[in-house]
């Protein structure tokens, strides 16, 4: 037999663990479409219940992660079909269309990457016989180490650059000090540039042209709408009085991550 399962496991004779990642990789697909049934992008389930149901995919791809990451994280093919599944779940989780990249859909849905999520087990499985630390324990210090990780890819991602430009600092986003409040469909829409935009549904022939309906710009892209358009200038103006300038997308990273931990009042 060139595989042999064992204890769940895929084992080929190079021990690649290529065969055991297309296995999961499937049936995490089938579980991620089957889950996108029941949380469409308005109504269904809401944000913690989509994020719950997200880790059953995160499960599935990541079972026995400490054996086979080593291997598999070094290979294109295997980190792009353990991805796929990973993007719909965090898709679902931000009531994304599918049009959003997966870097984007990861960010917003607070999911790492599931590569490096695997990359991190392994870290943490090396740690086992490390003398504790209760101020710093493993679990915490590695996904210290995976965020700063993540980090450095969403910095040269050549995708999501709407998203990006709104939320530069992946670090300061993932530990954000503002309340975190669910996800909504217009939400996402507005930090991802895919939705009811006229520039992008003219992109996919669903408008027939880019030009907004509100006003004469000839690109109404999510730019336009939140920062630019006078049609919504009423709705900024409690915005614009506390900024003390009309809001930009310079405003953003801190209207949505707030102040750095270390910059907040002490109590007592």
């Amino acid at each position: 037999k060139k595989h042999l399962r064992y204890l769940g496991v895929i084992l080929d004779t190079r021990l690649s663990f290529g065969k055991h990642i297309e296995t999961v990789a499937k049936k995490a697909a089938t579980s991620a479409a089957a889950l996108g049934r029941i949380m469409p992008n308005i109504n269904g389930p809401g944000q913690w219940k989509r994020r719950l149901l997200g880790s059953v995919v995160e499960s599935q791809l990541l079972y026995a992660a400490p054996v086979w990451a080593a291997s598999v994280c070094g290979t294109a093919k295997s980190i792009r079909n353990l991805r796929r599944p990973h993007g719909v779940a965090a898709l679902r989780a931000i009531r994304a269309y599918r049009t959003v990249s997966d870097e984007a859909a990861f960010l917003l849905s607070n999911m790492p990457p599931v590569d490096l999520i695997a990359r991190e087990k392994v870290r943490i499985k090396g740690r086992y016989n490390d003398k504790p630390n209760p101020g710093d324990p493993p679990v915490s210090r590695e996904r210290k180490a995976t965020i700063v990780e993540w980090q450095m890819r969403w910095s040269t991602s050549g995708k999501a650059a709407w998203t990006r430009r709104l939320i530069p600092d992946l670090v300061r986003w993932y530990n954000r000090t503002t309340p975190i409040v669910p996800w909504t469909y217009h939400m996402t829409q507005a930090l991802t540039g895919h939705g009811c935009f006229q520039f992008y549904l003219y992109r996919f022939a669903r408008a027939s042209s880019p030009r907004c309906v509100h006003c004469q710009c000839p690109s109404d892209t999510a730019e336009h709408t939140l920062f630019h358009c006078e049609n919504w200038n009423g709705l900024c103006t409690d915005l614009r009085e506390r900024l003390g300038h009309p809001p930009t997308s310079a405003d953003v990273p801190d209207i949505l991550c707030g102040p750095l931990f270390e910059d907040l009042p002490r109590l007592g």
